[in-house]
């Protein structure tokens, strides 16, 4: 019961974050900033360490590049270009998060098939970048701290779904 609580909360912050970037990339600054303040008073949850606006913000970072990891040809890098790209436009918070994505499919090989150009380039731009990064969330996290790291991750996010579409749309598809 527990699990399907914390899933639901994600859920609902993943909603309130696809309104946020459709609310941004219309020029409503305000109601993005509504919605993402929503999130951030979702309040810290001790068994699964975090809080739930904070984690779903991570996988829309999360899944904005690994669903175009998986998306993308053998040899098409094209994922991993947009990620380089778009990393040192961030940040601190969002940059850490990008890289930590990036890195992580280097980390967990036996899930992801990185090529060994891909690693050598993810680990020239993004370094030895940590699984999980420290973004700030914790137990004694306020509000104000938990609605910077959702603001940042969202931006990274609308960010990075800017350049995904428009390489979709060089090549006449939609991302």
């Amino acid at each position: 019961m527990l699990n399907e609580l914390s899933f639901a909360q994600i859920a609902g912050a993943e909603n309130l974050f696809t309104k946020a970037m459709r609310a941004l990339a219309s020029g409503e600054a305000d109601r993005a900033e509504q919605l993402i303040q929503r999130a951030a008073h979702m309040a810290y949850d001790a068994r699964e360490a975090g809080s739930p606006g904070v984690r779903a913000a991570t996988l829309l970072v999360y899944s904005l590049i690994s669903d175009q990891f998986e998306a993308c040809e053998v040899d098409d890098m094209s994922w991993l270009d947009v990620a380089i790209d778009v990393h040192p436009n961030l940040d601190p918070t969002g940059r850490a998060q990008v890289a930590s994505v990036v890195h992580g499919f280097v980390l967990q090989g036996e899930f992801f098939d990185v090529s060994a150009v891909e690693k050598r380039r993810i680990h020239q731009t993004f370094g030895d970048a940590p699984l999980e990064p420290e973004l700030g969330d914790g137990p004694n996290s306020t509000l104000e701290q938990r609605h910077d790291i959702i603001r940042s991750l969202v931006m990274a996010a609308l960010a990075l779904r800017d350049a995904y579409a428009a390489i979709a749309d060089e090549r006449g598809t939609r991302a």
